[in-house]
């Protein structure tokens, strides 16, 4: 059980639930819990949700290295709800089942190691994503490594989704946020 029970974020008072409806835009299906849960500071919330649509719909990143590197913060930090909503959403961007298996094991992924399951973008991303929330400082070596499969741009849109997938997890965890009773993972 949450420790702090989502709100009703359709019942969120003005100016915030408008802000919180504008950015929803396009977003259809049940509210989840992640965002009642911010909810309680309904000046956040909208931005938080902006800044979430911005990194899925407005950069450059392959969505593919996108949802790597989600999945890897998430599982690095414990997130349960996280890497389960991810999970179900990197199946649509074309992961492999096999691909989010090895990172819910917590398999030993170098980017310099072949691996069959994963292109050598894909290793890069997910060694630079775990070595940043293990150690956030980043070697020479996962860097140049990521930097051979991505430009600039790229890696601090990896960086951002680190970022914002760690505070992310430590919402979640920190309140334990129950998954929501119709969400099914694939």
């Amino acid at each position: 059980m949450a420790r702090i029970e989502p709100v009703d974020v359709d019942q969120l008072p003005e100016p915030y639930g408008s802000a919180y409806q504008a950015v929803m835009v396009g977003r259809n299906g049940p509210r989840i819990n992640l965002h009642g849960t911010v909810g309680h500071s309904p000046s956040v919330l909208s931005a938080f949700v902006a800044f979430a649509n911005e990194l899925r719909n407005g950069t450059v990143l392959d969505p593919r290295l996108r949802e790597l590197t989600i999945l890897a913060v998430s599982h690095a930090k414990g997130a349960a709800y996280e890497f389960g909503k991810h999970a179900n959403l990197a199946l649509t961007v074309g992961v492999a089942q096999a691909q989010i298996d090895a990172l819910e094991a917590g398999e030993p992924l170098r980017a310099d190691v072949e691996d069959e399951r994963f292109d050598q973008a894909g290793r890069a991303v997910v060694a630079l994503a775990r070595e940043s929330v293990a150690e956030v400082r980043i070697s020479d070596a996962t860097w140049a490594a990521a930097a051979a499969h991505l430009d600039e741009r790229e890696l601090i849109e990896v960086l951002l989704h680190v970022g914002m997938y760690s505070m992310t997890a430590h919402l979640t965890e920190g309140v334990e946020i129950d998954i929501e009773p119709w969400f099914e993972r694939r």
